[in-house]
């Protein structure tokens, strides 16, 4: 084979006839001669040969003369991507074969005779017919899901940042009030708190989800959301109704509790809604991973936002305001991410329908 840029042509003579079709004299010594590109099945390369065509309507018709002595039209015994260049411009379609003694191949003969009525085309020639608007649905198919899925993110991140944002306002306000008061205090509140959190936030995800996934019920999501955030919260207190936190653990038992701990927390928001989730999407336990990814990615910004700007002795309000800032990169980190998981387990089931 001979390298022609990108593309590799069948021989010296291809590379010369094609050579010759790219100058302005080539162009128009054979209209019917036209160049095709296709990805070879087998080997994955690109290949370029020049080939005699006719175009009707929505479709492209290529002639293969003396089938027995080529190989490159058995690439499209079955429907196969091709591009085809005629009187200077590109056309793009889904090329397939139609063999000799088939109806297809009498009707596509018919057209192809009608463009030359003086040649004589053996009966026992196959064709490869490119139908272009499959390539033009196609391209309309994937373009109407990408705006699809680019709807769908940008509402779920703005619900879903707004919701968390409102739901930890609580956690955020409860956690500054009672951080120095008594276990017996500080477990009820943060749990109200947390339980807060998850309603709100699963309120806000509910109305996105019903326009994508009409038969989940609101009510479930949100009581799921509530119930994992309740869980993770149970979780969270644990550092703050510690006397001395963390930190005076021996590194033995501080290890595998943060490990497990960690875990847990991670998570139990996503096993929560997945009990509700698997019965609308297809390998919906991926939303666990999903969604302990994006509350790791989310829980890592709140702390490298916060940590450095919360100092004993501050007021009640400057402690607020500072994990509402934390909360409002927290929540926007954890929508983009579900955001993104979200899409990618509609597309699986639309593929599944």
């Amino acid at each position: 084979m001979t390298e022609m840029t990108r593309y590799r042509t069948p021989g010296f003579g291809a590379s010369a006839v094609l050579a010759v079709m790219h100058t302005p004299f080539g162009r128009g010594l054979a209209p019917n001669l036209g160049e095709l590109r296709y990805q070879a099945r087998r080997s994955g390369r690109n290949i370029a040969l020049p080939v005699s065509c006719v175009r009707s309507g929505d479709i492209a018709i290529v002639r293969v003369a003396r089938p027995e002595t080529k190989q490159w039209w058995r690439n499209f015994r079955s429907p196969r991507s091709v591009s085809v260049r005629l009187d200077g411009h590109w056309i793009h379609g889904i090329g397939h074969v139609a063999s000799a003694g088939t109806l297809e191949h009498e009707e596509i003969a018919v057209v192809y005779q009608q463009s030359h009525p003086r040649m004589e085309i053996p009966a026992t020639d196959p064709f490869v017919v490119i139908d272009l608007a499959a390539e033009r649905r196609r391209h309309d198919l994937e373009e109407g899901t990408r705006r699809l899925e680019k709807g769908i993110r940008r509402h779920w991140f703005t619900a879903v940042t707004l919701g968390e944002l409102l739901g930890f306002a609580a956690p955020a306000v409860a956690g500054s009030v009672v951080w120095d008061a008594a276990p017996a205090v500080v477990i009820p509140a943060m749990l109200a708190a947390g339980a807060f959190e998850g309603t709100v936030l699963g309120w806000f995800q509910a109305r996105v989800l019903r326009r994508v996934l009409p038969g989940i019920r609101s009510r479930a999501w949100v009581l799921a959301t509530a119930l994992g955030a309740l869980a993770a919260w149970s979780i969270g207190v644990v550092p703050m109704i510690s006397s001395d936190g963390l930190g005076s653990w021996p590194p033995a038992l501080l290890v595998p509790a943060l490990v497990i701990g960690g875990s847990l927390l991670l998570l139990s928001l996503g096993v929560s809604q997945w009990v509700v989730l698997r019965h609308h999407v297809p390998r919906a336990a991926r939303w666990i991973a999903i969604n302990a990814a994006a509350w790791l990615a989310g829980l890592v910004s709140f702390t490298v936002i916060t940590t450095p700007l919360w100092h004993p002795g501050q007021s009640v309000a400057l402690v607020v305001l500072i994990g509402i800032v934390g909360g409002f990169v927290m929540a926007a980190t954890m929508a983009a991410v579900t955001g993104w998981g979200l899409t990618k387990l509609l597309s699986t089931r639309h593929a599944a329908t």
